[in-house]
């Protein structure tokens, strides 16, 4: 029943992701067609500023769901119920909160942010984007935390693909019956109702939950151990858009959203193909097996360099030309950003690669350890973005995130080798060299004699084949001329 679960878990995660992604070329593009680049961009610049109260949640949902483990194990309901309400209380006050950040917001934003819409228009989008956040935070992250922890996240992920359907039809819809932003929006907010149903539908049919019991408050304070993290995240996932409203314009903030479609599906992409390998890792490590440690360390670091390298490298050659097919007859601002688009790929990389020794240090209890150069990357990525956004734009932010994502990698391979006996950093260096010397390679002959010229659609889908082909065998050659080992264990791995 366990690996039916988790097998059902990695499924409707897989769905989900694959709709999100369609859904979420799909929605940009009818924004962009019905009401340009300067509403797109004023809409991913709400969402990212409403998007900030997350930081008030301080690392809240992670602890509560190590704290719901065991007592689910045990079949708890007591020691269950008393942590549900702990971080149900504090989520309706988030929520509470959220009204009057939504409010100020409304208020503050077209009167700092000079733009050509009204107040009213401005005002009233930025409530009306407020109720997807609104919605979950009051009635939906409680119980959809519980369901998680107990392996019951299909429930979620089905719930959310329907939303991610509706949200489509309902869209497409809107604007051909009232082309309204607004009207479009509320629909797709209020859709999220359906989250509570569902969920409070389902919990009260196969949990006993009491919600008289007393709450646990030394939750709450545990939350701090990971907020350094989890701010880290959110300014790698946030900087840009932010520095880009504040110091540019909203048509480079449309720019900068529709080339992130791009780079973000790919990245959920890659940590959607890594799921199942983390957990491993960190068993390892609590059972203080060093040779074996680092032996799955050795792979896992393999296989996110061959996604990474394989997926990006691609993205990096067919990005421009893909948001040239998707903003066509779009010319009230210039898409046409190669550099950016190459050099977002590359933050996305460095994000991307260090993932085995942020799990490992995740998994290894070092919160505390590796807190100060959360702060630090963050402090970098936000100071250079500023620095350069006058002069460079585009390029300029996102060489903050590139500098900020550089020294957070080589710091984690560092603290590594500090807490795995055995573990020297250059068996990390190692590999970045020859994938990179690899992927590079492969990207040159594709770009210098591959080149797509005449951009649509059937012969991007055939440079795309031809790419893959040439840099799936680029490094099919880097790994049989130099990890050889590594894909012995691998094939091992996956036939257990």
């Amino acid at each position: 029943m366990k690996n039916k679960a988790t097998l059902l878990n990695m499924i409707s995660g897989l769905i989900l992701q694959l709709f999100t992604l369609v859904s979420g070329f799909i929605l940009p593009k009818i924004i962009l067609i019905y009401f340009g680049s300067e509403v797109n961009g004023l809409v991913s610049s709400l969402n990212q500023f409403l998007s900030y109260i997350t930081l008030v949640e301080g690392g809240i949902t992670g602890v509560i769901v190590a704290n719901l483990y065991k007592p689910i194990v045990d079949q708890d309901n007591q020691k269950i119920s008393s942590v549900l309400i702990t971080a149900d209380r504090f989520y309706k006050k988030i929520g509470a909160l959220f009204i009057s950040y939504s409010i100020i917001l409304s208020i503050i934003y077209p009167l700092y942010f000079k733009t050509d819409f009204k107040f009213a228009y401005v005002c009233s989008l930025t409530l009306i984007l407020s109720i997807t956040l609104l919605i979950q935070y009051m009635f939906s992250l409680t119980l959809k935390t519980l369901l998680n922890a107990d392996k019951k996240g299909y429930i979620v992920n089905f719930t959310q693909t329907l939303i991610v359907i509706f949200n489509v039809i309902f869209a497409l819809i809107s604007v051909c019956v009232y082309p309204s932003i607004h009207v479009l929006k509320l629909i797709s907010g209020s859709l999220f109702i359906l989250q509570p149903i569902v969920f409070n539908g389902y919990v009260k049919k196969n949990y006993k939950i009491d919600w008289s019991a007393e709450s646990d408050n030394s939750l709450i304070k545990s939350r701090w151990n990971g907020f350094a993290i989890n701010l880290a995240s959110f300014i790698h996932n946030s900087t840009d858009i932010t520095v880009l409203t504040f110091l540019a314009d909203l048509k480079t903030v449309s720019i900068y959203s529709v080339y992130s479609l791009v780079s973000s599906g790919v990245k959920q992409l890659i940590n959607a193909c890594l799921s199942g390998i983390a957990h491993t890792v960190g068993q390892a490590y609590a059972k203080k097996n060093w040779k074996e440690l680092n032996q799955k360390l050795d792979i896992y670091e393999y296989v996110v360099f061959i996604l990474v390298f394989f997926f990006l490298t691609v993205t990096a050659l067919l990005i421009t030309p893909f948001v040239h097919l998707y903003t066509k007859g779009i010319t009230d601002t210039n898409y046409n950003q190669p550099l950016f688009g190459f050099l977002l790929v590359v933050s996305e990389a460095l994000y991307l690669v260090k993932l085995p020794h942020l799990n490992l240090a995740y998994s290894a209890n070092k919160f505390k350890e590796i807190t100060i150069p959360a702060y630090i990357e963050a402090i970098l990525n936000i100071a250079i973005s500023v620095a350069l956004v006058k002069k460079f734009g585009l390029i300029g932010v996102t060489i903050g995130t590139i500098v900020g994502m550089t020294y957070r990698m080589a710091f984690h391979v560092y603290y590594t080798s500090k807490i795995v006996p055995g573990r020297m950093q250059s068996i990390f260096y190692r590999k970045f060299f020859l994938f990179s010397a690899g992927s590079g390679a492969g990207f040159v002959l594709c770009y210098k004699l591959l080149p797509l010229r005449t951009v649509t659609v059937v012969n991007w889908i055939v440079h795309a084949i031809v790419y893959c082909i040439v840099i799936g065998s680029t490094l099919l050659a880097i790994s049989m001329l130099f990890f050889q080992n590594e894909i012995k264990i691998f094939e091992k791995y996956i036939k257990r």
